[in-house]
């Protein structure tokens, strides 16, 4: 169970919500009374997590604030992971301003780069102090200098990733300071099934009477996620993303403190997807699962862009359109603003060496 509590302004209310399988109950009332108490039956134990989750979503809308200790444990509830206390984070160190040498990769002046708490997520604490370093003017050979600076500047705690700007304003988000950097230890905390689940909910909700409409293009899906896509690994198939890396040029590179490439986003507080996903936790983490399973790894951000390369792409149909719903969960744009239909779309996965996600 969970209760949340609204006092001030001459309230002084209580709404608990607790779910057993596919069975929701709330409780409301005044502080200190019996209240009323309304259960609801769901067709599945998905659809009942999925109406906590909203519930309890427009509760803190309203005001309502969750009293500590009344959490239920996160496997029972799908999307409302509670944050665990995590030792205190230290950012690692970044290069200082000016040219830099990194192994046998020379690059030219850079500097570290700030972000502002403004931009933070609801509920996460910003971290007030650089976390990315970025050369000032583009590289030619932006693609290899990530390719070649991987491992040395892993032995330093960072990550080389390309930037990339508006086009009618390069400097966004970077040298604006449009990011808030924070703790990306967070993407661990995230249930990437769970939360894909919800996003896809998101995604396809609206009108009862237009809905055979709006779910057309998913098809053979329909309004709830069909679950994570199934992918073997198998090591001698994997392929490295130097040449793809080769094409990629005239960027400018940077430098994140963080452990591994999806971790980016969380670290660094990346904004560009939050008409979408508040938290860049939540990317990181999908990020951190697709690396597994696809071996795709982010390797340029834009203001609202995202470019992968991968080396264990699906080959085949059945694999392509279940991973093509992980991507429409977590960018429905890719679909309804690009391809229309997610079965066309799966067909452009098909042995592809990249992915590119943009969010309206």
């Amino acid at each position: 169970m969970r209760r949340f509590e609204f006092v001030g302004g001459g309230s002084n209310k209580y709404w608990e919500i607790s779910q057993a399988e596919q069975q929701v109950t709330v409780h409301f009332g005044r502080i200190g009374t019996k209240g009323q108490s309304q259960t609801k039956d769901f067709e599945s134990w998905d659809a009942a997590a999925e109406h906590v989750r909203k519930m309890v979503d427009e509760k803190l809308r309203e005001g309502y604030q969750d009293v500590e200790g009344s959490g239920a444990p996160a496997a029972d509830m799908p999307g409302l992971l509670q944050p665990q206390p995590l030792p205190t984070y230290e950012v690692p160190t970044l290069p200082e301003d000016g040219p830099l040498a990194i192994g046998n990769v020379e690059l030219p002046a850079g500097r570290r780069l700030r972000g502002d708490a403004k931009y933070a997520p609801r509920g996460v604490a910003a971290i007030d102090q650089a976390v990315l370093w970025a050369t000032v003017d583009p590289v030619d050979w932006a693609g290899r200098s990530v390719y070649w600076l991987r491992q040395d500047a892993a032995a330093l705690n960072l990550v080389p990733v390309m930037l990339h700007g508006l086009d009618d304003d390069p400097k966004r988000p970077w040298d604006s300071g449009e990011f808030s950097p924070g703790d990306p230890r967070r993407a661990v905390l995230v249930d990437v099934a769970a939360e894909l689940a919800h996003a896809w909910s998101e995604n396809v909700e609206g009108d009862e009477e237009d809905e055979a409409e709006r779910l057309a293009p998913l098809s053979p899906f329909g309004k709830r996620f069909p679950g994570l896509a199934k992918q073997l690994v198998r090591w001698t198939d994997v392929r490295s993303d130097g040449d793809v890396l080769d094409q990629m040029r005239s960027r400018r590179v940077a430098l994140v403190a963080a452990e591994r490439p999806a971790d980016i986003l969380a670290a660094v507080g990346w904004a560009g997807a939050a008409n979408v996903h508040e938290d860049p936790a939540l990317l990181s983490a999908v990020l951190r699962s697709w690396e597994v399973r696809w071996y795709a790894r982010l390797v340029e951000i834009g203001f609202a862009t995202l470019t992968l390369t991968v080396g264990n792409p699906p080959r085949d149909e059945k694999t392509a359109l279940a991973l093509a719903a992980e991507h429409f969960a977590l960018c429905p744009d890719n679909v309804w603003q690009g391809s229309e239909t997610i079965q066309a779309y799966a067909r452009g996965l098909l042995d592809s060496r990249t992915w590119s996600f943009w969010w309206d």
